[in-house]
């Protein structure tokens, strides 16, 4: 026979597990360091074709109408901004990603410690009803 309260804390933790349940992937496969690399070099290659895209979007735009007569000094000097603001774009982008990551990662720890919570008490209701079925003397 089911307990009512049982069932209502099994209930409790299905939905807890469908609504956090993305929160909880990356704690139960990587280690926090593991993970926070992972997404910070993903990130790289997509913060390096974001600013990559938006470097020519600039550059075209600036030699189709500011610049007439090219020189190499003014090439060589648009290739040295763009990887100095590259780098400096790059370091604050990898920074709050670091942070953005670092953070989800420890809400799925919080998560996680939350449901193993309501499983030991789910156990314990479990042990409770054994014990109660259980004839004297058997244990």
């Amino acid at each position: 026979m089911l307990s009512e309260e049982r069932v209502k804390h099994m209930t409790k933790m299905a939905i807890f597990e469908k609504k956090e349940g993305r929160k909880l992937q990356p704690v139960l496969k990587y280690r926090k360091r593991d993970y926070v690399e992972l997404c910070m070099m993903i990130h790289v290659f997509l913060g390096t074709l974001v600013y990559g895209i938006l470097y020519m979007a600039v550059l075209g735009l600036l030699f189709s109408t500011v610049f007439t007569n090219l020189h190499l000094f003014s090439v060589v000097l648009c290739l040295v901004l763009g990887l100095l603001f590259y780098v400096i774009y790059m370091y604050f982008y990898l920074k709050s990603i670091k942070k953005q990551y670092t953070k989800k990662y420890d809400e799925g720890v919080e998560s996680a410690k939350e449901l193993r919570k309501d499983y030991q008490i789910l156990e314990q209701m479990y042990r409770e009803e054994e014990q109660q079925k259980s004839p004297e003397g058997w244990y």
